[in-house]
């Protein structure tokens, strides 16, 4: 396989794929980047979060070729796929874990409020160096770019960012939140007061909010529960061991 140089030309596969199409759309519509391959019929879309997605028309030496990337393409590569021909051969491979995502569509609407305690503020460039934490804008994003064509908001507390949202992705019709809170102020309900914010510059901007995580990370599961969200689909999560 190789790399293709024209992100925009493949906008339409984009589309079609099933679980978690904005990261894959948010590289064909310039809001994002990454790397796209291709055999000339199928192609792998993998994003610069390391998220990775396949559309088109998959044979078995293309996933082969992933597989390789995946344990010698020098970066971190997750490959999310809802079909289970591509399932059942990655568990035939050594070395691979296969774990399950869930993903959800907003419903609701937001309801929460911080205590006199703490105060709400878009995220900035100074704030960004005080985001400790694993799920942060430079998870997904080249910061220049996150100022440029994302956004997010934090919960603080004596001046320091204690809990965050942001858009993990950005496509013309979609916005994936990524949220965290540092660990020693979790269980406060912080996030949900996040979160709440993203949703409504979200849907005051025209666009849709969506959420996805691990099957396991009953956290997020409720959190997203809280703030309006529907489970709406699922699919396998292949890594390398």
């Amino acid at each position: 396989m190789y790399k293709v140089t024209l992100f925009s030309d493949h906008n339409g596969c984009a589309k079609e794929i099933g679980c978690g199409a904005v990261y894959p759309l948010s590289m064909t519509q310039g809001f994002q980047s990454g790397d796209i391959y291709t055999d000339g019929k199928a192609l792998l879309f993998h994003h610069d979060c390391g998220f990775a997605f396949l559309c088109g028309s998959i044979g078995d030496a293309f996933l082969y070729d992933v597989y390789s990337l995946m344990k010698e393409g020098g970066r971190r590569l997750v490959l999310f796929s809802e079909k289970e021909y591509i399932t059942h051969f990655f568990e035939k491979l050594p070395n691979v874990s296969i774990t399950t995502r869930y993903f959800y569509s907003y419903t609701g609407q937001p309801v929460s409020a911080v205590n006199n305690l703490y105060t709400v503020k878009k995220i900035d460039r100074e704030m960004t160096d005080h985001l400790d934490g694993k799920i942060t804008p430079s998870f997904s994003w080249n910061i220049d770019a996150f100022f440029q064509k994302g956004f997010g908001y934090a919960v603080i507390c004596d001046k320091t960012p204690v809990s965050w949202a942001f858009s993990a992705a950005v496509s013309s019709d979609e916005v994936d939140i990524g949220v965290e809170t540092a660990e020693k102020f979790r269980g406060k309900g912080l996030a949900k007061t996040a979160v709440n914010e993203m949703i409504k510059a979200v849907t005051a901007s025209g666009k849709k909010p969506v959420w996805a995580c691990h099957s396991l990370n009953t956290g997020s599961r409720k959190l997203a529960e809280s703030t309006g969200f529907i489970k709406t689909a699922e699919c396998s999560v292949m890594t390398i061991k």
